[in-house]
């Protein structure tokens, strides 16, 4: 699923949305998330002389911190009936790694030098759109439920913090679904999910594996908090 299918369940949710229904809501959000990190190098061998020194595959399967991905966006909810409500959020995702790969130095950030870099530390900038669906089952003076979150990430800027190395391409990244639980307490809502579903589409900022999609799906877990900004 790409742009297109992204966009088109977005159109879907908005054309709901103009149904009769009450309770309409604008929010702000914000969230963090934390992953295992891919730690698969089986493609590196026989490209890198990683075989022959285990010093440095352990280096590289050891020395590095959990992946982290930051957000913030304005997001629309809509309340189909007292147990169903539909959101779309849209924002913008900054995803932190440190996980030690080979730069592309030459072919992707153009650099006339013929210098290796180790990827220590990249940041990928990103634009978020994520479609919802809300399951009430809780509802007194606080909200409880269960909710399922679709995420499509639009790359649009990669840096790599060793050799200051950065490039401006607009590129689809990755789907991501998260089932979680949320809770809701007048115009705050908290929002849990664990990831389901990953497929990441291939990028050449970094030594990878050629597939395109990868559906690897390592552990993650995501955190949003909201505030309503407006309601009608």
């Amino acid at each position: 699923m790409r742009v297109s299918s992204i966009l088109s369940v977005v159109i879907i949710l908005l054309n709901i949305t103009q149904l009769k229904s009450q309770n309409s809501a604008l929010n702000i959000y914000t969230s963090y998330s934390i992953g295992k990190v891919d730690n698969r190098i089986d493609f590196l061998f026989g490209k890198y002389p990683l075989s022959n020194d285990p010093q440095l595959v352990n280096k590289i399967l050891t020395e590095n911190t959990p992946d982290d991905t930051y957000s913030i966006g304005f997001g629309y909810q809509n309340s189909i009936n007292s147990k169903l409500a539909l959101n779309i959020d849209i924002g913008y995702a900054l995803l932190m790694q440190d996980f030690l790969l080979p730069v592309n130095t030459q072919t992707f950030f153009k650099v006339d030098n013929e210098k290796f870099y180790w990827r220590l530390k990249s940041y990928y900038q990103m634009i978020q759109i994520g479609p919802s669906v809300q399951y009430f089952v809780i509802d007194k003076c606080a909200r409880l439920g269960f909710n399922l979150q679709a995420i499509g990430n639009i790359s649009f800027r990669k840096v790599i913090q060793d050799g200051n190395l950065s490039r401006n391409k607009t590129e689809y990244f990755s789907n991501e679904l998260y089932p979680g639980i949320f809770a809701e307490y007048k115009r705050f809502k908290a929002t849990l999910g664990v990831r389901a579903l990953h497929t990441k589409y291939r990028h050449d900022a970094i030594a990878n594996n050629g597939k395109n999609p990868d559906w690897y799906n390592p552990f993650k877990v995501r955190l949003s908090l909201s505030y309503d900004l407006f309601r009608w």
